[in-house]
């Protein structure tokens, strides 16, 4: 077993230059491949673990499983091996530390990039789920950072060490593997890991960037229960950005997996609409900070734990200081264009990430290892001293007299304002003082409340898209156009010229978060890429007006733009071989049943008509079976079936098909009576037997005749040399033809025949 080399040797070919992190698995360090000339991260398993063949096992899954992933944000392997005796795993060399201790020495991060790093995050678990990899636990600490430049954060996932591969789990049996405070709750109800379950943590990572802390606090039980019962935090309203944020964090952390993204790509897509719309209002460079409902939370502390200016169990360090009590919450800091940065308070400390925590039947196990999770990790600091490159909303210095003043002239300037305001009569019902007002937002609420509303949306995106279209189109114009009515109050009447639905439509889809997500979810289309790749928002809004608005009036412009739509569509989801129904036969006595199952056509309405073949006379299915019967077993049956489909959009499409298949063959059988029921053999005091033979699947009502031999030769010689027994089928072509008995030692074998079937007696 080779020794844990120092600071200046050399462990295979790589030059140790220092220690990241040491923890109870093993030591990272910092190396240079002299060969490549570049720095990595070195990571060598302690030799008390090398006979740990479970562990070995995971550290050499991550191996593979590193090796087989290919993502711009996944730290990448370099090289897996052995060196007499000792394991070790290297990674690329990541500079920046992990974002655990950037959170933990910076505060949160501000709004935009905290979106960005999580929806890059996202786009990495994207990848390694597409590769068929669940990460299993996504937290702060397993997520490194490299600041390309002031301010730009670049995150790489790491640590998969306990993640999942296929069907391949080497978790102990009974046991859960992850960090709770970033647990989906049904991880913690003991179901397995999927990638709806990292979707999840993913979403409160966001909360950890976005607030410094994770969504939820306390000991293991009440973390559990939190993650299962409580409401998903939410952004105080006040907070901007909080109408874009609130939505994408109530989704990603939705109690049920089958409520949130379907895809950790539709979550990074989500995230990054929403940065690139605050940047556009100019509200993407504030902190979001402590916010109402989270104070007790942290990044994953436990009560009483310590604050570990040196590494974590895992091997890699945390950064952190002396600690300090934990600061009130602050308010929203937000930079708006032409305004300095305003300084928060300065951030709460928390106590160090709980690490990769294996619970079992209620008890914590030793921590799972995670490979080379602090390859990034710089060394501790005390955070009292801001480095240069530093964002200016980070510093820790007071507002002073300026802030005061800042303070008194916002006061006095907003009274004043809203003596104004009052005193020109802008405040009206239904409208905050910064929204519509008068007639514009009287015939904006009759809009949002009159007009159908699809599936897919809410009454808030209703709302949103009424005061959009009132902007562009004030409400004495659309008053004259017909589409309100200001009687004795405002209405909606339901007249649309097409430039108006067109506008209407198109300002709901700029007020629907991912609308492509949204819209296909509904049509229950399955992956929505396509439709966000190939249909434009002014196709969709061609569409919408003309199937939810229009109706059957002129639509004008939005014609083509619907046809445009409708052809995308059809060329993303209407697919032939997938229209229509599977039909399986199944045999039964005297009929055939038909198993039908609806299309795999995604977003489409079926309706399945059965007809048997050649009748003619089709009817529409009712239930999933289609009983079909025949003259007598065996014989063939075929049905014709007609399925239509009526997509969302409006293509409806057309397919016909025919299935047979065989009933089950005529049967003759030799069924042995509970007692003997000859008299003769009763008289004499003989032990016998007495079959009785049956028959089914026979054409009910014809005659048929079974012919009796002894040993298959000859007839029977018995009392009754009667050879021919008539059979006559009731109308489920079953029935009885004769009761034989037989002394119970005797060994000969009567055997009946008839046309397509026979039996005999096995003494």
């Amino acid at each position: 077993m080779v020794a844990f080399p120092q600071e200046g040797e050399q462990f295979g070919r790589y030059v140790v230059e220092r220690v990241l992190g040491q923890g109870g698995m093993g030591v990272v360090y910092q190396a240079k491949d002299p060969a490549l000339r570049r720095k990595v991260a070195l990571k060598l398993v302690l030799p008390s673990l090398t006979v740990d063949k479970d562990f070995i096992t995971r550290f050499e899954r991550e191996a593979n499983i590193l090796a087989k992933l290919r993502s711009r944000n996944i730290v990448q392997i370099i090289e897996y091996g052995e060196v007499e005796g000792t394991v070790y795993l290297v990674t690329e060399y990541v500079p920046d530390g992990d974002l655990h201790g950037w959170l933990k020495t910076k505060g949160p991060l501000e709004t935009v990039p905290a979106l960005r790093l999580v929806g890059d995050v996202s786009d990495a678990l994207f990848d390694a789920h597409r590769a068929g990899v669940v990460h299993r636990d996504v937290k702060p600490s397993n997520v490194l950072l490299w600041e390309r430049q002031e301010g730009e954060l670049v995150p790489y996932l790491t640590d998969f060490g306990i993640a999942t591969e296929g069907d391949s789990n080497v978790t102990r049996a009974g046991s859960v593997v992850g960090s709770l405070p970033y647990m989906s709750p049904e991880r913690h109800m003991g179901e397995q890991a999927t990638a709806a379950g990292d979707i999840y943590a993913a979403g409160c990572l966001l909360w950890a960037c976005l607030t410094g802390k994770a969504p939820y606090a306390g000991t293991d039980f009440e973390l559990m229960s939190a993650h299962i019962n409580n409401p998903v935090p939410r952004l105080p309203a006040s907070t901007p950005g909080a109408d874009l944020i609130n939505p994408i964090i109530q989704k990603a952390l939705a109690k049920k997996p089958e409520n949130r993204y379907r895809t950790a790509s539709e979550l990074a897509k989500a995230l990054d609409k929403a940065a690139d719309r605050l940047e556009e209002a100019g509200l993407g460079g504030g902190v979001i900070g402590n916010v109402a409902g989270a104070g007790a939370a942290d990044l994953g502390s436990r009560p009483g734990a310590s604050y570990d200016t040196t590494a974590n169990s895992s091997g890699g360090t945390s950064g952190g200081g002396t600690p300090v009590p934990e600061a009130e919450a602050q308010p929203t800091v937000v930079k708006r264009p032409g305004e300095g940065t305003p300084t928060p308070a300065p951030p709460a400390p928390v106590a160090n990430e709980t690490d990769s925590t294996v619970v079992h039947s209620g008890k914590n196990l030793p921590p799972v290892a995670a490979a080379a999770a602090a390859a990034g990790a710089g060394p501790g600091g005390t955070g009292t001293d801001q480095p240069e490159w530093l964002p200016s909303h980070h510093s820790s210095a007071g507002q002073g007299d300026g802030g005061d003043k800042k303070k008194l002239y916002a006061i006095v300037g907003g009274g004043i304002a809203a003596v104004l305001l009052v005193g020109v009569g802008i405040f009206t019902q239904g409208f905050g003082i910064f929204g519509l007002h008068g007639d514009d937002a009287k015939a904006a609420e009759a809009i949002a409340s009159g007009v159908p509303k699809p599936g897919w949306a809410t009454e808030d995106q209703m709302t949103c898209a009424s005061e959009t279209l009132v902007e562009k189109v004030p409400a004495a114009e659309l008053r004259s156009h017909g589409v309100v009515d200001a009687g004795d109050e405002w209405s909606y009447t339901g007249s649309w010229p097409a430039d108006d639905a067109m506008k209407f439509t198109q300002g709901l889809l700029d007020c629907t978060e991912s609308w492509s997500t949204e819209i296909g979810d509904h049509w229950k289309v399955g992956d929505t890429r396509c439709m966000e790749k190939e249909v434009d928002k002014t196709s969709m809004a061609g569409l919408l007006a003309v199937s939810v608005l229009l109706k059957d009036d002129d639509p004008g412009a939005a014609g083509p733009a619907k046809d445009k739509a409708v052809e995308a569509l059809d060329g993303c989801y209407v697919k032939a071989d997938a229209l229509g129904a599977k039909v399986t036969p199944k045999p039964a006595y005297m009929q055939v049943d038909f198993d039908v199952q609806d299309p795999s056509a995604p977003g489409g309405e079926s309706k399945i008509e059965v007809a048997k073949k050649g009748s003619g006379s089709f009817e529409a299915l009712k239930g999933s079976s289609y009983e079909l019967p025949v003259t007598e077993g065996g014989v063939e049956g075929c049905v014709s079936v007609k399925t239509t489909v009526d997509f969302a959009w409006g293509t409806q499409k057309a397919t016909a098909t025919e299935a047979c298949g065989k009933a089950e063959p005529k049967k003759l059988t030799w069924d042995k009576l509970d007692k003997c029921t000859d008299k003769d053999y009763t008289k004499l005091k003989i032990a016998c037997n007495t079959w009785q033979l049956n028959f089914e699947g026979f054409q009910p009502g014809k005659k048929f005749m079974v012919k009796l031999t002894l040993n298959g030769g000859k007839c029977s010689p018995a009392k009754n040399a009667k050879c021919d027994w008539p059979g006559t089928p009731g109308g489920d072509g079953r029935g009885a033809i004769v009761q034989w008995s037989g002394p119970q030692d005797w060994k000969d074998r009567f055997v009946a025949k008839t046309a397509g079937a026979s039996a005999q007696i096995e003494n």
